[in-house]
């Protein structure tokens, strides 16, 4: 058994894909089909653009998902496919794309949509990541205005809120034991009850969305368990916008078996090494890592 574990925006990278592309008939396909959507200046950005270009939400979004499924069509054609698929956040339309539950047309037409409500519907806020304290001892002491938005491991949790609640939850962190609260580089403070209104306009957004049961096992980062009804998954992704990734769940349910991070960098990894009884994963975000596969499937 392997899973294919999909990490979410901010894992970009310029130039990701592009040795892919070079080399992978299946995974050219995939990207020659994203430009066919959105032009042929969309690919070169992708490749050549500048950090603040592949980082700004509405680039980057469907550009993480259209890598991830152009890695995944390459593994196909390797002969390397899943018996599991989750993702973590944005990485879970990759992960319902490689299950079976969403053409990638589709799935970029939704993503497309989810990077705009984002970026333009997105009250003031942040997000801050809280290392060396548990996910129990940190919401005891969240002032109001900020909650968990990720629960990533043991070691790793983070907090989404209003820049002044996140100001008074640094200090109050601190004081319970945190070794460290880092502000992250976003643009609001997703995973959050602030993101109810766009996630109601994505929830209608979504009713036009064609989505099947998965024919490959998927497990949710917003319930942190296995789903297969697609109301249920349609539902579940209206509200991952406002509910926190539950990716420590997502480790528990898949268990220590063997996992590849189908997607540029190794933070699906790093947090797999800090959780016991995690998977075993193998990053294969470049053709290279692609083409040792033999050695860990």
């Amino acid at each position: 058994m392997i899973a294919f574990l999909y990490p979410g925006q901010g894992s970009q990278t310029p130039g990701m894909g592009a040795d892919f592309r070079e080399a992978s008939a299946a995974a050219r396909d995939i990207l020659d089909r994203a430009a066919a959507m959105t032009g042929a200046a969309w690919l070169d950005t992708l490749f050549h653009g500048t950090d603040a270009e592949l980082a700004d939400t509405r680039m980057a979004q469907p550009a993480l998902l259209t890598v991830e499924v152009a890695i995944t069509a390459h593994l196909a054609s390797i002969g390397v496919t899943p018996s599991v698929c989750a993702g973590h956040s944005l990485g879970e339309y990759s992960a319902l794309v490689a299950a079976g539950a969403l053409a990638f047309e589709e799935a970029f037409r939704v993503v497309q949509e989810r990077a705009r409500l984002m970026s333009e519907n997105v009250p003031e806020g942040a997000m801050a990541a809280v290392l060396g304290l548990d996910a129990a001892a940190i919401e005891a002491v969240l002032p109001e205005g900020v909650q968990v938005a990720n629960y990533n491991g043991p070691g790793q949790t983070i907090v989404s809120g209003t820049a002044a609640a996140l100001d008074a939850a640094e200090h109050a962190l601190k004081e319970a034991g945190a070794k460290r609260v880092m502000r992250l580089n976003v643009s609001g403070p997703f995973h959050s009850e602030y993101m109810r209104p766009a996630s109601e306009t994505f929830r209608a957004f979504l009713e036009t969305v064609a989505l099947t049961a998965p024919e490959t096992r998927f497990v949710s980062s917003v319930s942190g368990r296995e789903e297969t009804e697609p109301e249920r998954i349609r539902e579940l992704l209206a509200s991952q916008l406002c509910a926190p990734v539950r990716w420590t769940e997502v480790m528990a349910a898949l268990g220590p078996i063997e996992a590849l991070e189908a997607g540029p960098g190794r933070v699906l990894q790093g947090l797999a090494k800090r959780t016991e009884n995690a998977p075993s994963v193998t990053p294969v975000g470049t053709l290279e890592a692609a083409a040792a596969l033999g050695e860990h499937v």
